[in-house]
């Protein structure tokens, strides 16, 4: 039984996006020797020196995410969906009140009374995906602290304040 070798040839695929640069030690055949040409050679120079392309060198660059970082996205996340479900729910409590509001203040007034009153819920949405995007590059701390403030900023009022009654 013969022993396998690191060596040896072996049957693989590059995964889709990834190019194939050669070598430097191993591209350059030794003096003299004619190189073997083998159905397999090709796929194992393939592996070998398999790296990304340009525009996906980019995405690597960037600097990770830790775990501590990522399930504090998940937590504020949810708390922001809740707050959202929140404010929708008291948008849809207090419809008729706005309404009656909205037909006291002109044509105008009434536009821009729906607009704020039904933009409130989406706000919290808003938020979140604006400090994730413009606080991409600038590092975790400074994301989570605009996405706490934000959590303070728009914790929704007419739940503690007992406006139903």
């Amino acid at each position: 039984m013969r022993k396998k070798t690191a060596r040896e040839t072996r049957e693989s695929v590059l995964a889709s996006g990834w190019t194939v640069e050669a070598d430097p030690e191993t591209a350059a055949p030794a003096a003299g020797a004619a190189p073997a040409e083998s159905p397999n050679d090709a796929d194992a120079d393939a592996d070998a020196g398999a790296v990304p392309r340009d525009d996906e060198s980019d995405v690597a660059a960037r600097p990770e995410l830790s775990n501590g970082a990522l399930v504090m996205l998940g937590v504020f996340g949810g708390l922001y969906l809740l707050y959202a479900w929140i404010w929708l729910s008291w948008a849809q409590f207090y419809a008729g009140v706005n309404a009656e509001l909205a037909a006291a203040s002109g044509a105008l007034g009434a536009l821009l009374q729906q607009l704020v009153f039904w933009a409130a819920p989406l706000a919290p949405l808003l938020w979140f995906l604006a400090a994730l995007l413009l606080n991409r590059e600038a590092g975790a701390r400074r994301m989570a602290l605009w996405i706490v403030i934000g959590a303070v900023v728009l914790l929704p009022l007419p739940v503690f304040a007992g406006g139903g009654s």
